[in-house]
């Protein structure tokens, strides 16, 4: 079965990091953590040009199919999407040691309530953390 994952670079208060502290981003050196790895096992790059229906056929295949959805300003509102049609199948979640204060928080109101298992886990010397969480269980 294909599964889609989410990556998503986030402030300790829950916004995108790419939007905010741009030198402070840099600063982190978050390419030293393991994001190109992630991005390179990845079999599609998946967009919101992507439909969530065919995403869902897909991930039905007899395959091991990496589909990589990448939290950004621009892909947000899709991944929240693809969160309320029940379609992700494992997050990873990068928190940076910030907190923003203001910003756009990237999980938004009106999500259905699933259950996430910790998989993984790692802390990097600049005060990244990477948690993966695979889904549990839907909740009805």
């Amino acid at each position: 079965m294909g599964k889609v994952q989410i990556l998503a670079v986030l402030t300790m208060d829950g916004c995108l990091s790419s939007e905010l502290y741009d030198k402070a981003h840099q600063d982190l050196c978050l390419d030293r953590c393991g994001l190109d790895e992630i991005r390179k096992k990845a079999f599609y790059r998946v967009t919101p040009d992507y439909s969530i229906s065919m995403l869902h056929e897909w991930r039905k295949d007899c395959t091991n199919i990496r589909y990589l959805a990448e939290a950004t300003p621009d892909t947000a509102d899709y991944i929240n999407g693809l969160l309320r049609m029940r379609v992700v199948d494992e997050f990873i979640l990068y928190t940076v040691p910030f907190i923003s204060g203001t910003g756009r928080h990237f999980f938004k109101s009106a999500l259905p309530e699933t259950r996430w298992t910790l998989t993984s886990q790692k802390s990097y010397p600049n005060g990244v953390s990477r948690n993966i969480y695979t889904l549990t269980e839907v909740m009805r």
